[in-house]
């Protein structure tokens, strides 16, 4: 049963001025994701669709950022390289509430936009 959806788009160039800034990635990245935005060199398309996705996830939350950070939303590949969301901290207990067991996630770009979709059962 779907409990909640949400879709986000956000400029690469707003986030790529902002890779550089270390207290920018602590305070939007996990430990998790700085680590494969190194393996991916920092690209700007990649960072800014995670972006997306974490504002995405925290609408279909019901909430927006308004009880954790965007760190406690992660979005990582498998090893298919499809991305998959775990959330963490007050993200993963407001899923909890709400009884959401799965969220889908769906990342796309281009040069000057990224966007996500997420529907969250």
């Amino acid at each position: 049963m779907i409990k909640g959806t949400g879709i986000d788009i956000t400029e690469v160039e707003r986030i790529k001025d902002n890779l550089s800034n270390e207290k920018f990635l602590n305070k939007i990245y996990s430990a998790n994701e700085i680590e494969y935005l190194k393996k991916r060199k920092f690209n700007a398309q990649t960072a800014a669709g995670m972006f997306a996705a974490k504002e995405a996830v925290s609408k279909s939350l019901g909430t927006g950022f308004s009880n954790f950070w965007p760190y406690n939303i992660e979005i990582l590949k498998n090893e298919d390289g499809k991305p998959y969301v775990n959330l963490t901290d007050n993200a993963l207990m407001r899923a909890k509430e709400i009884n959401i067991e799965n969220i889908q996630i769906s990342i796309s770009h281009t040069s000057e936009y990224a966007v996500a979709f997420c529907i969250a059962e």
